[in-house]
């Protein structure tokens, strides 16, 4: 009889606790309050990483936005999350009358410091895009309607008035209709001062054959598109000097030396640091192996002159991100690349954690790094890796809800 009576204690004990932990976690996300995340660290032993355990995470994470080694944010598919702790913790911001629901894919933002930002989500369907716009961190999001707006495909602020927004709105293959948007009062209201309909022969519009590639201001007046079709020659910036309404081709010259990289050359959009100091890349896809050369592009005049570094050979696919115009690293193939004298010379860092999948990766500063990985597999699992120690190891984070 003492028996049974010490099993049913056990039990009741056994119930208390978990309904105690389910109502503690329901009621965190209900009323705004820290969620916690489990942390899978990542050990080293001679000079490669492993992970001890690979996390399933539950949330369909569409983006990471790191604004300092502290705050940032995820997009998922119903939410956005806010962190002030570097991922430790995680809390629902507070959207005001809008639920996001079921993402599509078009996912633009930009930050200009660290209470100011915009994210903009498209729309696959007939309804239009949202804005959402923080003046506080991110804990609260005030959301506006894009009228006739749907698919975006890039977002760019250069101070809390003025930005622009490309949408792309129709194409064939190797063909794309754009239009750009730009504010002058932080989001509120946007003029189309850009299209590039076939039918329609505009001056200075950008061309309808080719892809293109975001947008990037320097200032009020001048800014870059990269238009790709297929052609070398027609893989080029797009340059405008009156803010947005008209551009032109600004042909890129490859130095002597370099001439292997003429072939299949395909090249990122300009990353400003500073009104004067810039950077982008051309990657060459050598062969059928994945063996790629990627050379890096600087100026310090603010776009009127760019200096190349020599090349680099990687395999397989690979992200790049740059803090400044030294530093950047480049995670291809297993190993992570990093330069600290602008991409004159690569260390080589051996890492274990699984990068096969789709890879989106974002630099914080020289040491902290977030990667977001969606398994190739049917399951299509989403996974969140951070460092703060420059790469040589990583944590995997879970984010439970």
């Amino acid at each position: 009889m003492a028996r049974w009576k010490l099993v049913l204690i056990v039990v009741l004990v056994g119930l208390t606790l978990f309904v105690f932990l389910n109502f503690d976690i329901r009621y965190k996300y209900k009323q705004n309050l820290p969620i916690e995340t489990k942390i899978s660290e990542t050990k080293k032993s001679d000079d490669k990483t492993y992970t001890e355990k690979e996390v399933k995470q539950s949330l369909a994470i569409r983006c990471i936005i790191m604004i300092d080694e502290r705050l940032g944010f995820v997009v998922e598919d119903d939410n956005i999350l806010r962190t002030i702790d570097g991922g430790k913790t995680w809390s629902e911001a507070i959207v005001s009358n809008f639920s996001i629901g079921n993402l599509p894919d078009g996912i633009v933002y930009d930050f200009i410091n660290c209470n100011m930002g915009w994210v903009v989500i498209g729309s696959t369907d007939e309804s239009n895009a949202m804005i959402l716009k923080t003046v506080d961190g991110g804990q609260t999001w005030n959301v506006k309607e894009l009228s006739g707006i749907r698919n975006v495909a890039a977002l760019d602020f250069i101070d809390q008035d003025n930005g622009w927004l490309m949408a792309n709105t129709d194409g064939a293959l190797g063909s794309e209709v754009v239009e750009i948007f730009h504010t002058k009062d932080g989001g509120e209201n946007w003029i189309k001062i850009m299209t590039n309909e076939p039918d329609k022969e505009t001056h200075g519009a950008l061309p309808f054959a080719g892809h293109k590639y975001g947008i990037s201001f320097r200032d009020i007046q001048t800014g870059w598109t990269v238009v790709d079709c297929g052609g070398l020659d027609e893989k080029m910036f797009y340059v405008t000097r009156d803010g947005g309404y008209t551009w032109h081709a600004e042909k890129l010259l490859i130095p002597k030396g370099i001439e292997l990289l003429n072939v299949g050359l395909h090249i990122s959009l300009p990353k400003f640091f500073s009104n004067r100091e810039g950077m982008f890349w051309g990657v060459s896809f050598e062969d059928t192996k994945g063996k790629s050369k990627i050379v890096f592009f600087q100026t310090e005049d603010g776009g009127v002159s760019w200096k190349p570094s020599m090349p680099i050979t990687i395999s397989g696919k690979f992200a790049i991100d740059f803090v400044n115009l030294k530093e950047g690293w480049i995670i291809s193939d297993g190993y992570i690349y990093k330069t600290k004298d602008g991409a004159q010379h690569w260390e080589q860092i051996s890492t274990d954690i699984n990068l096969n999948g789709n890879i989106k990766f974002t630099l914080v500063n020289s040491n902290d790094g977030w990667i977001i990985r969606k398994d190739i597999s049917k399951s299509g699992t989403w996974h969140l890796y951070k460092t703060n120690d420059g790469g040589y190891t990583w944590s995997e984070i879970e984010i439970k809800k």
